[in-house]
């Protein structure tokens, strides 16, 4: 078996690789994924003690397993029955942490978890971003400013993708500008320097960038003059909401100048919307026999991507996007994120629209975009399975207002019971609503509001490294925003706390 993975190799060419993409068959990208596949099965039982184990306990054989035939007998992983079961060092080959960089996620109790991981899973990433760039975007041709608003730190979203541009920097007219967080100074840069630019890159999360563009609006900034393009990771969002930042920012293309990113400190960037897969949401969107043919269990809109299988490898099982693949840390196998979704490979995407009457390419043809379609498979994600929100791309768990609520001084007026959920106002503005309940004869008063505000945020900034840096970076106005609205409710209030029934922590 192999002691050394054969890691994704960056193409030679990578001009020759982006034709191939869009001319060879379908079936070509998966079968390189099968391949790899193979590879990475053989490779984390030979060298990952921790994996080995993980077969056993759930009663199988290594010896037995050969490759991707043998895939979907494999144990569903995730971070609680795998990565935090077993001694750290043995979930990686041959047990070696000398790796370069660390990145970190917070869990369901706040407590991040390590990824210790070698520079192969930013080449995935490069390799990833620089194919959608160059198809989409043209950065071979422009002047490009990449503004980078992504948290700067432990977390993957800014170190990687600043690698990403730094890296397309040394071979495309491009400059990187990567501020983090700090709204007024991403504004401030815009304005001394976008003139300078062919086109502007705005990367960051969707509540951000949007807060960004309205800010840039008010401030004057006249949008029409620039090129604009808009790259989002870490939610979802509506087709609404991609028409809003089009018309501000007065996008060429709606379909192809605003993607998303589906990403994973796990494995990096895993796949990204395509002008192509954005115009297959947009049908599916107006015509709800299309939307119930390819997104047939989806109880909502959900982020279309397209993804190269031999990087990573998704599946489908029960309703949940599982992901196979190694981005030179810990190597994963059917892990459970865990997100629902499904996977749709090209030419089934294809048939299931001309099932529903629509000829995708003629489509295409007609929106000038027939010459950028990808021959790669697609995954869709419409909501985490577990009970969370996702509030300016940071994970919310209902644990931590529970802890919060815990307070003494707060049990003598509330149950305890509470429901979240992340809401949009007509602006498209985010905010968190925190439904609790009062105990019986307990009337709601402004004062216990803001103290239950008060200790929530509090819990927020202990229990989340990711909001706890958003807040304290933040202005006065953004603090704001970021801070949760209460809302208190009499005792078995029949909308949210009904008798009888069980208790629901989150609404999406």
């Amino acid at each position: 078996m192999d002691k050394k993975f054969i890691y994704f190799k960056y193409p030679k060419n990578i001009d020759k690789r982006l034709k191939e993409l869009k001319t060879r068959p379908p079936d070509y990208w998966l079968n390189l994924g099968k391949k790899q596949i193979d590879r990475l099965v053989k490779f984390t039982i030979e060298t990952t003690p921790a994996y080995k184990q993980f077969l056993k306990e759930n009663g199988i054989n290594y010896r037995e397993i050969t490759g991707f035939r043998d895939l979907a007998k494999l144990p569903i992983m995730n971070k609680n029955n795998y990565l935090r079961q077993y001694p750290y060092q043995q979930l990686y080959p041959n047990e070696n942490l000398n790796l370069t960089t660390i990145s970190a996620t917070s869990g369901s109790t706040g407590e991040p978890f390590y990824f210790i991981r070698g520079e192969n899973l930013d080449e995935q990433g490069l390799y990833v971003l620089e194919t959608a760039f160059l198809n989409q975007w043209g950065i071979n041709k422009f002047n490009t400013l990449v503004i980078l608003s992504f948290g700067l730190g432990i977390w993957i979203g800014g170190l990687h993708n600043y690698y990403v541009y730094y890296r397309l920097s040394e071979k495309y007219p491009l400059t990187v500008a990567p501020i983090g967080v700090n709204k007024e100074l991403i504004l401030k840069t815009f304005q001394k320097l976008s003139f300078y630019y062919d086109q502007i890159i705005l990367v960051g999360y969707p509540p951000s960038v949007k807060d960004l563009v309205d800010e840039a609006v008010s401030a004057g900034v006249q949008f029409k003059k620039f090129k604009i393009r808009i790259l989002n990771a870490a939610e979802s969002f509506p087709e609404s909401f991609r028409k809003y930042i089009a018309n501000k920012v007065n996008l060429e293309n709606m379909l192809n100048d605003n993607i998303n990113i589906y990403g994973t400190v796990e494995l990096g960037t895993m796949a990204h919307e395509t002008a192509f897969s954005n115009l297959i949401r947009h049908i599916a969107v107006e015509k709800d026999k299309v939307f119930r043919n390819l997104f047939r269990d989806a109880t909502r809109t959900p982020t279309l991507a397209q993804y190269h299988p031999y990087i990573v490898w998704f599946e489908e099982k029960d309703g949940l996007i599982l992901a196979s693949g190694h981005g030179d840390s810990i190597p994963i196998l059917r892990y459970s994120f865990p997100d629902y979704g499904g996977v749709i490979y090209f030419d089934e995407m294809i048939k299931r629209l001309k099932e529903v009457g629509i000829d995708i390419f003629k489509e295409s043809e007609k929106l000038k975009i027939k010459d950028k379609i990808l021959k790669l498979p697609f995954v869709y994600v419409y909501e985490r399975s577990d009970f969370t929100v996702s509030l300016f791309g940071i994970i919310l768990y209902p644990e931590y207002i529970r802890q919060a609520l815990l307070k003494s001084e707060l049990q003598k007026y509330i149950t305890g019971k509470f429901t979240m959920q992340v809401v949009y106002d007509k602006n498209y503005n985010q905010k968190l609503h925190i439904h609790i309940e009062m105990k019986k004869n307990i009337k709601p008063a402004f004062k216990l509001k803001e103290r239950i505000k008060k200790e929530v945020v509090n819990s927020l900034i202990k229990h989340s490294t990711e909001y706890n840096h958003l807040y304290s970076t933040a202005s006065e106005k953004y603090k704001k925003q970021l801070e949760p609205e209460i809302f208190l409710h009499p005792y078995e209030d029949p909308i949210y706390f009904k008798a009888g029934i069980k208790q629901k922590w989150v609404i999406k």
